[in-house]
């Protein structure tokens, strides 16, 4: 007997980061909401992140690896797109984890509002705890603003508005993709619902498959009481987003916040996507991530 057609299709661009896949894939498969496939692509794996998926035996996991690295997500979630039965589209990072009411939460979401495109909350994890979080704002205009397509579903007729990933943007794709959306008049809506933890590799460094990787903890915990992770993740959220504003209304001067206003308008109206913007964008990115220059 063949199996129905899926629902969702989520689609998760990886790199050599087996460690973390294995996480990540856990926390997808446990998810209450059933009907669903997951397509692992590859941007030229050479690890063993192929028999880490095939180690499920779930016969809603599928394993595609491209021939070559393209260097970014953008390609894989592409092909991923190319794949997908579902009529709906959810995205994951190979490192981001997700609670087991996240597809169920924003597919009645996007059910009972009628919506081209909903999102959740999301966390951002470092190694002293809570580092932010985030959602969606109605403009991705800041430059330091958090975006990450781990908490988005959309539907997959949208592509056929908005486009296909960008593969020419080396930083913004997220909020690349993100404008064309809004500039499609997509309906968008929110689920006021933490589902989301995001472990950003720049804060830790990077995932060795020898090392004790950040996620285990947590796919425990979400495990043995994810209500219970919740409630103190949100507890954490109020506390970081308080002190972060009294140290920035309280320390910054009014020059300062002028100026990085006055900038990141600047770089808002001429065009993340634009050089030099894109090329300054990336080299921060590099010394942030510990690459050096290019």
């Amino acid at each position: 007997m063949s199996r129905p057609r899926p629902t969702v299709s989520v689609i998760i661009p990886t790199y050599n980061s087996s460690g973390t896949l294995a996480l990540t894939l856990q926390t997808v498969l446990r998810q209450d909401f059933t009907n669903f496939e997951v397509l692992v692509v590859g941007d030229g794996c050479t690890d063993d992140s192929e028999k880490v998926v095939a180690s499920f035996g779930d016969g809603r996991l599928h394993w595609v690896n491209l021939p070559s690295n393209s260097g970014g997500p953008s390609l894989p979630r592409n092909e991923g797109l190319r794949l997908a039965k579902g009529r709906l589209i959810a995205y994951v990072a190979h490192d981001d984890l997700w609670f087991p009411w996240h597809l169920s939460e924003l597919i009645d979401c996007i059910e009972t509002s009628k919506s081209d495109f909903v999102y959740s909350l999301g966390v951002d994890l470092g190694p002293d705890g809570v580092t932010g979080a985030f959602a969606l704002t109605s403009r991705p205009r800041s430059l330091f603003e958090n975006l990450s397509p781990s908490n988005w579903l959309h539907q997959k007729r949208l592509m056929e508005v908005v486009g296909s990933w960008s593969q020419d943007v080396k930083v913004g794709h997220d909020r690349e993709f993100l404008e064309r959306v809004l500039a499609a008049n997509a309906k968008l809506k929110f689920r006021r619902q933490l589902t989301v933890l995001k472990f950003p590799s720049v804060v830790w460094r990077t995932y060795s498959s020898g090392a004790d990787l950040p996620q285990t903890r947590y796919v425990k915990a979400m495990h043995q009481d994810g209500a219970g992770l919740r409630d103190e993740l949100l507890l954490e959220i109020a506390t970081f987003m308080s002190r972060r504003g009294l140290r920035q209304y309280g320390h910054k001067t009014q020059l300062r916040r002028s100026l990085i206003w006055l900038a990141s308008s600047a770089i808002s109206l001429y065009g993340y996507d634009r050089w030099p913007v894109s090329t300054l964008l990336h080299r921060r990115w590099r010394l942030k991530a510990g690459l050096g220059q290019l």
